[in-house]
C-alpha cells in the first residue's frame, strides 16, 4: 500500500514539473522571452505582458492605444552582450489601408538571473515611418486649409449671387457661356491637380511595398 502511494506520488511530482515547465517561462533565451512578450502584446494581454517586462518597465506596458494589436513580429539579428541582449524586430500592421512596417529593437536584460525586457529601452527605439506620417499630416493640414477656404469663397459667393444674378441679366446669353466656360476650366485644373496627387501617393505606397519585401529578418545569434 504504501509503495503504491509512493508511486503515485512520484507521477503527481512529475506533472506538475511538466506544468510548471510548459508554455512560456521567464528563464528561457531571451528570444523566447521576447517572443512571448509580443505575444501578449498582440492580445492585448497586458498582464502576462508585464511578466516578461522588467520590474521597473512593468507599469509602461499599457496596451490601452492598441497600437501592436494583431501585430506581426518577427526577429532579425540577436546580439548578446553579458547582460544585454538586443533583437532587430519588425512589426508589420494595417494602417491607413496599407501594410506599415515598424522597425526596431527589442532590448532585454538580465534581471535575477532571468531574462526579460527593457520596456523603456525598447519604446525609445520605437519610430514609426516618419515620411508615411509626415504625408498624412500634411495631407490632412492641406485639407482642413482647404475646406476653410471654400467655405469661405462660397460665403462669399453667397452674399455676391443677388448682385451677380442682376449683372448677368444685363449682360445677356454670351456673359453666361463664357461664365460656364470658365468655371468647366477651373474644374479641370482642379481634376488634374487631384489626380496627380493620387499618382504621388500611388508611387509612394507601391515603393513602401517594395521596400518591406525586400528587408528580409536575418537568422542567428551573434555573440
Amino acid at each position: 500500500m504504501i509503495s503504491g502511494r509512493l508511486h503515485w506520488g512520484w507521477v503527481c511530482l512529475a506533472l506538475l514539473i511538466i506544468t510548471f515547465t510548459s508554455g512560456c517561462r521567464l528563464d528561457k533565451p531571451p528570444q523566447e522571452v521576447a517572443q512571448c512578450f509580443w505575444d501578449a502584446m498582440k492580445v492585448q494581454d497586458v498582464e502576462n505582458g508585464r511578466k516578461y517586462a522588467t520590474t521597473s518597465t512593468r507599469t509602461l506596458v499599457d496596451t490601452s492605444g492598441e497600437q501592436f494589436k494583431d501585430a506581426v513580429v518577427t526577429f532579425g539579428k540577436i546580439v548578446i552582450d553579458g547582460d544585454l541582449t538586443t533583437i532587430d524586430t519588425t512589426v508589420r500592421l494595417q494602417k491607413h489601408g496599407t501594410e506599415t512596417s515598424i522597425p526596431f529593437q527589442t532590448i532585454l536584460v538580465k534581471e535575477d538571473g532571468e531574462w526579460r525586457v527593457d520596456y523603456a529601452q525598447t519604446k525609445e527605439t520605437i519610430k514609426e515611418d516618419d515620411s508615411f506620417s509626415g504625408i498624412t499630416k500634411n495631407l490632412q493640414e492641406l485639407g482642413g486649409k482647404l475646406t476653410k477656404r471654400m467655405d469661405e469663397a462660397l460665403g462669399e459667393i453667397k452674399q455676391k449671387i443677388p448682385e451677380y444674378e442682376e449683372k448677368m441679366k444685363k449682360l445677356g446669353d454670351v456673359a453666361s457661356k463664357k461664365m460656364d466656360e470658365a468655371l468647366q476650366r477651373s474644374m479641370e485644373e482642379i481634376k488634374k491637380d487631384i489626380e496627380k496627387l493620387g499618382e504621388i501617393l500611388d508611387d509612394y505606397l507601391k515603393k513602401e511595398d517594395g521596400n518591406d519585401k525586400e528587408e528580409k529578418p536575418e537568422s542567428g545569434v551573434e555573440l
